[in-house]
């Protein structure tokens, strides 16, 4: 037999009221329930389905994140208690917390998932100005938000391929994707580039743990990145003269290099041929 569920009616008004609040005033909300305390304007199991509500999870899940880092802060120590006292009162709220965490885990991970199946239907150029605004907004922000829904998409099994490459032609060229705005200065402009450039390298090291993860499952060792290649690729198409005289010399050395050898063997082989005569 199932829980009954509160009335949808009671759900919505909350979500509304959580969408109001400050962030700070949200915080607090999420720590009280955590802690087991009651709201006087909405029943526990009302809090319980709107703090896990689509409209909500993101928020409810930054929250969650930022009880953990500051759990000293919710949870001071009270007088004359002992320390064994209090880390036995962390580590129970740490469980509670977990506890309470995960639907608004599993929540994202739903909304993740059409995330995905919406990215996946984009074309080339809708795909990556997602991809822009979503790493700028990253890049940008100090907290979390609707980041979650969208890093776990791109960074799916099924968009990871995509997103990789997406990222990469940013990283090279990453002012193409980025023009200076009417009036700024150039150090401005640059910074903001090379914020960009910086969260664009992050994200590609998570999308390789991704598509290590995808190959792995299978039984399969990942190879390793070859850094040498990927330089040489930079190289070629930031200085293409350069690099297309740097080629065909070390391809003309390494042709008078098989020449040498092709000679070699001919002079052993007529000085064979006169030792048996």
């Amino acid at each position: 037999m199932t829980d009954a569920q509160p009335p949808a009616e009671q759900i919505t008004a909350e979500v509304r009221r959580l969408k109001e609040m400050s962030h700070q005033a949200f915080f607090e909300a999420w720590a009280t329930y955590v802690l087991g305390g009651v709201d006087r304007l909405a029943p526990r199991d009302v809090q319980a389905a709107a703090f896990r509500s689509p409209d909500v999870a993101s928020r409810t899940l930054a929250a969650a994140d930022r009880v953990a880092r500051e759990l000293k802060t919710v949870l001071p120590r009270r007088d004359s208690e002992s320390k064994r006292e209090y880390q036995a009162r962390m580590n129970a709220f740490r469980t509670q917390l977990q506890a309470a965490r995960q639907p608004i885990v599993d929540t994202i991970e739903d909304l993740a998932v059409d995330e995905a199946e919406y990215l996946t239907q984009l074309d080339d150029e809708a795909f990556a100005a997602e991809w822009l605004a979503f790493v700028q907004q990253v890049a940008g922000s100090t907290r979390s938000g609707r980041d979650y829904v969208q890093g776990l998409a791109f960074r799916s099994p099924e968009v990871a391929p995509r997103t990789q490459a997406v990222a990469m032609q940013m990283r090279r060229v990453p002012e193409q994707h980025l023009p200076a705005k009417e009036g700024e200065s150039r150090k401005a402009h640059h910074a903001r580039v090379t914020q960009l450039r910086s969260r664009l390298e992050a994200e590609l090291r998570f999308l390789q743990y991704t598509l290590n993860y995808s190959v792995a499952r299978w039984g399969r060792m990942p190879t390793a990145p070859n850094h040498r290649l990927q330089a040489m690729r930079l190289l070629a198409e930031k200085y293409p003269e350069e690099f297309s005289q740097l080629l065909n010399a070390v391809r003309d050395d390494a042709r008078k290099a098989r020449e040498e050898v092709r000679r070699q063997r001919r002079y052993e082989k007529r000085a064979a041929a006169r030792q048996t005569n």
